[in-house]
């Protein structure tokens, strides 16, 4: 038995438009303890790290054994680092090891591989504990997202498997901003169910990487040409994932240098509970 999807059931079926991202996310089992993506994108493009984040905490997921059917076994958190660009026209092959199998704890280590190197390594943990976080920082006072502008989807890129599974609106920033991605966005899924293929977990490791390492630019003002590349990405859950409602992923940068910085993302359900910490360290290239 694998472990549990913790999301609102809603919907007794997941929508298309979710639909298609969690058939991203799916992966075909070639031996024990080793995975492979299904899905083949138009070759010569670089793979959204998001993507290989969250297939990793996939493959994570399905070792990871409930020994009682009462008991809940939900992840809480993980450490990954990205290390070499993919292809999106070929497939990633994610082998997991299985560091510990403890009563409360489990840990796992996910390598993917795509053309003989390595591109990713993600180290995850899995618990029991069902408590909660009771304690949180406050989330930010922004607009409802009602009261937002839609994100214009040429923004995030027609290759990301996101516009049609999620509905974003982006909090209102400063006029000179290069993009708007920068801003803190609120999100919602067009659809509120998962399956096997993919845990609400590894939904929200997908959507934790977008437009985090963006929030450098606040720091670095406005820049003639700029890229920026995400050296590593942390994620802690701290409640249960529910899509069915606005969920506000707001971003700050916690340290900078002229080719480094720091940045945290903070992930709040609208009634302002903290669903999700994430951390990110990223490169700047600017010439500016």
């Amino acid at each position: 038995m694998y472990l549990m999807t913790m999301l609102s059931e809603s919907s007794t079926q997941a929508q298309p438009s979710l639909d298609a991202l969690l058939d991203l996310l799916d992966l075909e089992q070639v031996e024990v303890d080793l995975f492979r993506s299904r899905d083949l994108g138009e070759p010569g493009y670089r793979l959204f790290g998001g993507q290989v984040a969250a297939q990793a905490m996939v493959a994570a997921e399905r070792t990871i054994a409930v020994a009682d059917a009462d008991a809940r076994t939900r992840p809480h958190s993980l450490h990954a680092y990205f290390l070499r660009p993919g292809d999106t026209g070929k497939r990633v092959v994610y082998r997991v090891d299985r560091l510990h199998d403890g009563r409360t704890f489990q840990r796992r280590r996910v390598t993917a591989i795509q053309d003989g190197a390595v591109i990713l390594a993600l180290e995850s943990s899995f618990t029991t504990d069902v408590s909660l976080a009771d304690r949180q920082p406050p989330m930010p006072a922004v607009p409802d997202p009602e009261a937002c502008p839609e994100l214009d989807e040429s923004a995030i890129g027609a290759r990301l498997r996101l516009v049609d599974a999620f509905e974003f609106r982006t909090v209102p920033g400063a006029p000179d901003e290069p993009t708007p991605l920068v801003r803190d966005l609120w999100f919602r899924a067009r659809g509120t169910r998962t399956d096997e293929r993919a845990s609400g977990s590894a939904v929200l490791t997908y959507i934790s990487d977008l437009t985090l390492v963006l929030a450098l630019l606040r720091e670095s003002g406005p820049l003639d040409s700029y890229r920026l590349t995400s050296m590593d990405h942390a994620l802690w859950f701290h409640h249960e994932i529910a899509l069915d409602d606005w969920l506000l992923y707001a971003k700050e940068t916690v340290a900078a240098g002229p080719l480094r910085g720091l940045v945290q993302g903070s992930i709040f359900r609208r009634d302002g509970t903290l669903v999700a910490t994430v951390m990110q360290e990223g490169l700047i290239h600017a010439h500016g």
